[in-house]
């Protein structure tokens, strides 16, 4: 069976989109299917070409876009690209190819999955392009669409997708996984029991203009009201917030921590390798996506972390709150509410013991809920596989 998934991202540029449509492409062609990758080329690989088998087993067509603005593109060449194929997987939101889907799907008349994975939120003229697509193209995406998923029931009730969604074979829950074998706890490590090296707060996002809602000011603000722990956890008492990732807006969150004299313990390792990620997780001793909007769905690095037994602490957003238990394997603060999130940081530095199990209790839920291998044989079935 030949299989596209179409997406406005995808690796080596890291955003959640591209991430998950790189699994569902691996774990397709993992199962014996031709895959293939259509995704615009924004130059953000030095010498990006069509792949004609990738490093998952899959193919990668880099589609020169007619217009581009950001990581939004115009590729209307891509409808004819897509004859020949049994089913396609469009990664919402992708508005410079999601007419080119529409009119490929009427045209040829593959089996069409939507993965709806957040909705957009802007201002200005990009801001009524979002609210143009999402009002009158969107209903018509679904309509046509054979299945439309989303990562979590509750996302999907407080989303755009709310008007749409409905009880039904059309309607699904796939929810994001996570490698189990890649992110797991290291034995090795004992920093959540307070004995080997200074506390490590941990956020891992993108830190460009498209992910501005991540909140990341709120965490620099918020770390200000954090006090060493007593007893402390390591051997110099102090706490580390690291912020990994890169983009433009990094020396924006450096001169905030600046100048609010936390500088000395804030770091930034920018753009981090997979390995040195998994070591991050493994080794924190909570991760915080302190995220302030809709455009967050899910977030992967919630999951990732408790794969690796890190508890986790997130903004109270749909979705985002639905990937743990609160109280039982993180925790949830309100939106843009530093001082409740200082105290969540707070009191899970202060109580080793229950660090412990709460990231225990994430691992537990990680390996029961998000499994890739169980969410790529649903995937492959909702395909015609």
């Amino acid at each position: 069976m030949k299989i596209a998934v179409v997406s406005a991202v995808f690796p080596p540029y890291r955003a959640g989109i591209g991430t998950i449509a790189y699994h569902h492409a691996r774990l397709l062609a993992a199962r014996g299917q031709e895959v293939s990758v259509f995704t615009p080329d924004y130059g953000h690989d030095p010498s990006p070409q069509p792949s004609p088998k990738g490093r998952g087993g899959f193919a990668v067509e880099f589609i020169k876009p007619v217009l581009k603005y950001g990581n939004a593109a115009w590729v209307p060449q891509l409808e004819r690209q897509l004859q020949g194929f049994d089913a396609v997987i469009l990664q919402y939101p992708f508005f410079g190819g999601m007419a080119a889907v529409y009119q490929a799907k009427k045209k040829y008349g593959f089996r069409l999955v939507l993965n709806y994975n957040m909705d957009v939120i802007g201002s200005g003229l990009r801001g009524l392009v979002f609210w143009h697509a999402t009002k009158f193209f969107l209903p018509k995406i679904i309509k046509i669409a054979d299945y439309v998923l989303a990562s979590s029931e509750d996302y999907a009730e407080h989303s755009d997708l709310r008007r749409f969604w409905l009880d039904g074979e059309k309607f699904k829950v796939v929810p994001i996984g996570v490698d189990l074998e890649r992110f797991k706890p290291d034995p090795s490590t004992r920093l959540r029991l307070g004995r080997d090296d200074d506390g490590v707060v941990l956020f891992v996002g993108g830190l460009d203009k498209a992910h501005y809602f991540k909140g990341v000011e709120y965490l620099i603000k918020a770390f200000t009201s954090i006090p060493p722990p007593n007893p402390p956890l390591g051997k110099g008492g102090k706490v580390r917030l690291v912020i990994a990732g890169k983009g433009e807006l990094s020396e924006e969150y450096k001169k905030l921590a600046q100048e609010l004299g936390i500088a000395d313990r804030v770091n930034f390792p920018g753009g981090v390798s997979d390995e040195e990620l998994v070591r991050l997780y493994q080794t924190a001793a909570v991760t915080v996506l302190p995220s302030v909007g809709q455009s967050e769905s899910f977030g992967i690095v919630l999951a990732e972390s408790m794969a690796c037994g890190t508890p986790v602490i997130s903004s109270n957003l749909p979705g985002v709150r639905s990937v743990y238990e609160d109280g039982a394997s993180g925790i949830t603060v309100p939106i843009k509410d530093e001082k409740a999130l200082a105290a969540a940081i707070s009191a899970m530095l202060a109580d080793p013991s229950k660090r412990v199990a709460m990231g225990k209790a994430a691992r537990e839920i990680a390996e029961k809920r998000y499994n890739w291998d169980s969410i790529g044989t649903q995937l492959l079935g909702l395909c015609g596989g």
